[in-house]
């Protein structure tokens, strides 16, 4: 729009405008605002008009005219000759000059105040999501992701076949300060079992305990008459040349020089057996039920859970360990402690004859054993069902019979019986300790080897299931 017309206006008459897109003032002669009326219907700051879809559609079609095959072949010659050694190197050095320390903190501080604005955030996802939508775009975009991967990926395993790479890269991964997952789990289970220990840290030294001699442990325990020294073994990593060794190093040098400590070892795969690490932490340290607290419903909350609250509960006391497909989930929280989990994914494979868009599947229910209360389940499953987005008009659930569940929670909460779904196989160890079949290929793919082979090679033998019975809930 004009700011004070002028009582004469001629196409070179200078007059003062603001943009009707951006309210931006500025200046510009009559005839480049009349221009901008013909073509838009209203007037658009120079900022703005470059940023119209058809004036980057009008650039895009003269940009492919301009650049022929013949046209990208001449400049990428005349690039690789500009760009020789030494000028790399000096435009290297120049890099490194400009975005200094100084430079580096200041951009960084001022990132990470743009993404504390809430309305920026969601102008970036609005804008992402839009151009996900087009399905053009998101084919490139696949395209160059899947691209960039398989190159990426392909140095890398020519990188790690590099024996003098692979050494240095496990002396650099293993004085790196990072307590592993499996090792948090750990701590987590003795926290549990209200069992003092000694352990590793992230964000400050490691506790004296769990240094002896040159050696250092992930955890160490004491326990009457002696002291338990507890290593988390990653499957890939500790069944390599150099931590074989290691391992046996250390081994021998408890055994030859600390008569009373014993070295435990838990592996990586054992961690997805349902309670198979609490049962040994118990059997090691002597402790035998857990003590459970006594509480009200009333004094519990039920809200919606993020997944890092959740999978700690789950890779503990859930027969299946993992979070599944994810979905939406709810928590039941006791002073701000997560007691019990459910969560509601989308639906599988095995769903396939109920619409996706209303329906959910109730994929994960787990209650921790010291939190366990008459009723507790299906008072808490009717409450996350009534939380649920009424657009999901129905709920179905499985109850594996393999594990004796019968599905007397869901009758509770007045689920109907739907039938049976055929038996299904898993892995079990001489112990009886049961794996589900996905987590075991994911760990013998982890390892570069078969399904067979991992399960022959770790003591897993196949085993065929009892039928899941399915429930399902109309709303």
């Amino acid at each position: 729009m004009i700011i004070n017309k002028p009582d004469k206006l001629t196409n070179r008459t200078k007059i003062d405008v603001k943009c009707d897109q951006c309210d931006k003032p500025g200046h510009t002669n009559y005839r480049s605002y009349k221009r901008s009326l013909e073509k838009h219907g209203y007037y658009l700051c120079l900022k703005c008009a470059v940023n119209t879809k058809e004036h980057k559609e009008k650039m895009k079609l003269s940009s492919k005219k301009f650049w022929t095959e013949e046209k990208k072949k001449e400049h990428k010659k005349k690039q690789k000759e500009i760009w020789t050694e030494e000028k790399k190197k000096e435009h290297s050095k120049t890099m490194k000059e400009t975005f200094n320390e100084e430079r580096r903190e200041k951009q960084s501080k001022i990132s990470k105040e743009m993404w504390k604005n809430e309305e920026f955030k969601e102008k970036v996802g609005s804008k992402l999501k839009s151009l996900w939508k087009d399905p053009n775009i998101k084919a490139k975009a696949i395209k160059g992701i899947k691209k960039h991967s398989d190159k990426f990926s392909k140095l890398s395993k020519e990188r790690w076949k590099n024996p003098a790479f692979r050494n240095k890269m496990m002396v650099a991964l293993e004085n790196m300060p990072r307590v592993s997952s499996i090792q948090k789990s750990l701590y987590s289970i003795l926290d549990d079992l209200n069992i003092e220990y000694y352990r590793e840290y992230n964000d400050k030294e490691n506790d004296e305990q769990c240094k002896i001699g040159p050696y250092s442990f992930d955890c160490v325990v004491p326990v009457e008459n002696k002291t338990l020294l507890i290593e988390c073994q990653g499957d890939y990593w500790h069944n390599t040349k150099p931590h074989i060794i290691n391992d046996k190093q250390k081994c021998t040098y408890v055994g030859n020089n600390f008569p009373n400590h014993e070295i435990k070892y838990l592996w990586e795969h054992e961690f997805k057996c349902k309670d198979k690490i609490v049962e040994l932490i118990k059997y090691w340290t002597g402790k035998t039920e857990f003590e459970l607290v006594d509480y009200s419903f009333s004094d519990v909350e039920v809200r919606e859970c993020p997944a890092k609250d959740y999978k700690t509960l789950l890779s503990k006391y859930h027969y299946l360990p993992n979070a599944g497909r994810g979905g939406i989930a709810y928590g039941a929280y006791l002073n701000d402690e997560l007691i019990a989990v459910c969560i509601f994914s989308p639906l599988g494979r095995q769903n396939l004859p109920w619409d996706k868009k209303s329906t959910r599947e109730l994929s994960r229910l787990c209650v921790h054993p010291r939190y366990q209360k008459k009723n507790l389940a299906s008072w808490f499953v009717s409450r996350c069902i009534k939380m649920l987005n009424k657009k999901y008009k129905t709920i179905i659930s499985y109850c594996d019979t393999t594990f004796n569940h019968d599905g007397a929670i869901y009758k509770a909460c007045n689920f109907k019986f739907d039938g049976e779904v055929k038996p299904d196989y898993w892995y079990v160890t001489k112990d009886g300790w049961i794996m589900h079949k996905k987590t075991l290929y994911d760990h013998a793919v982890k390892m570069s080897m078969k399904e067979k082979e991992f399960a022959e090679q770790n003591g897993y033998k196949r085993i065929y299931g009892k039928n899941k019975l399915r429930f399902v809930f109309n709303r």
